[in-house]
């Protein structure tokens, strides 16, 4: 109902209508926890790649020389001077790691290989139980 003032304006004295936000906070607090417990987190396992150095940190009187896998400009595994498919990568580390349990691996990568190839080598690495890895460029 609008009321005439002295000004001859009209102001409104009916109560305006409020929207209720209670209920929206409910259902979007609902939704927020529904998201966090439906989340499903992933633990990625990784493998520790070091830097190889000059200087010997234990067994140095053993002269065990590691393991060499070398990735071509072509992406192709290099093992005992021979080309293998990255899948062979495994069975060949776990042959030689029956010779010397505590070997450790050395991938030489060309600048021009694909990172799917070195990656592939490393899984494969991973999965012979070889427990130092040390990258370089070639």
């Amino acid at each position: 109902m609008l009321k005439q003032t002295k000004n001859k304006t009209y102001q409104a004295t009916s109560s305006e209508a409020k929207v209720d936000m209670t209920s929206l906070l409910d259902i979007v607090f609902i939704m927020l926890l529904f998201f966090i417990v439906t989340t499903s987190f992933v633990k990625t396992q990784a493998v520790d790649v070091a830097q190889p150095s000059n200087q010997c940190k234990a067994n140095c009187e053993r002269d065990e020389k590691p393991i060499l896998v070398s990735i071509n400009e072509d992406s192709q595994v290099i093992f005992d001077n021979r080309i293998i498919d990255i899948e062979a990568v495994r069975a060949n580390i776990e042959g030689q790691l029956v010779n010397s349990p505590q070997a450790s691996l050395l991938i030489r990568v060309n600048e021009m290989a694909q990172h799917e190839a070195l990656i592939g080598a490393l899984d494969q690495a991973k999965q012979a139980g070889i427990q130092q890895v040390s990258v370089t460029r070639w």
